[in-house]
């Protein structure tokens, strides 16, 4: 926790308190994708300083939302992941970045988007609406980026990489095309993005953004 306090006995406060200095929630996003090594976190936070997020990291770790592990052969590795305490903030930071996704201006830079970070907006409204997309692994390349995401009923978890097993579908394409998906779901252009575009459209019909988060509060230009 920070030394800083806001020195209220209300929940919104104790947990600005923990969540609240800059970074701390993008590096709890960070992890929501999977257990990374400090490089990889440092790497995906362009403009953090290595001091910094030692910083921060040494903080989760004494709230016990962050704990060091060791990667999987081949790597062998240290990393970061979430603990029980990190994972319980799946509800609050999904329910932000779909507030956050409405007000990102349309002529924003595509560089600064990644379609892994979309993917994390698009389990809450699975979350919400009971399921609806079919269970499964889906693996997306997505210009350079490879990121899975298994569905299970209402769940969905995304993790960077390729897929752990052979997926029952495989999505290629761009940014653009990742977020006219994302937001609007497939159309008859869309046919060549996947080896099943029906699975396609049945993984969409439950696994996208909330309909109109893109014109969110009238800040999506």
């Amino acid at each position: 926790m920070s030394a800083r306090t806001y020195g209220q006995n209300c929940g919104v406060a104790r947990a600005l308190d923990v969540l609240g200095e800059r970074w701390t929630l993008l590096i709890v996003r960070e992890l929501f994708l999977g257990p990374r090594r400090y490089r990889d976190l440092l790497d995906a936070l362009g403009g953090i300083g290595t001091n910094l997020l030692a910083a921060r990291l040494k903080a989760l770790e004494a709230q016990d939302i962050v704990r060091r592990t060791t990667l999987g052969a081949p790597a062998g590795v240290a990393a970061y992941e979430l603990t029980a305490e990190g994972e319980a903030l799946e509800p609050v930071v999904s329910a932000m970045a779909v507030w956050g996704y409405g007000r990102i201006p349309r002529e924003e830079n595509e560089d600064r988007f990644r379609a892994s970070w979309i993917a994390l907006s698009m389990r809450a409204t699975l979350a919400a609406e009971g399921g609806g997309a079919p269970d499964g692994l889906y693996a997306f390349e997505v210009s350079e980026e490879r990121f899975w995401v298994r569905i299970a009923g209402d769940r969905a978890t995304v993790r960077l990489g390729p897929p752990p097993y052979e997926p029952d579908l495989t999505v290629r394409c761009d940014l653009p095309a990742f977020l006219r998906l994302a937001e609007e779901g497939p159309g008859p252009q869309d046919a060549a993005l996947s080896d099943d575009p029906e699975r396609l459209a049945a993984l969409l019909a439950g696994f996208h953004l909330p309909r109109g988060a893109a014109a969110g509060g009238g800040a999506r230009r």
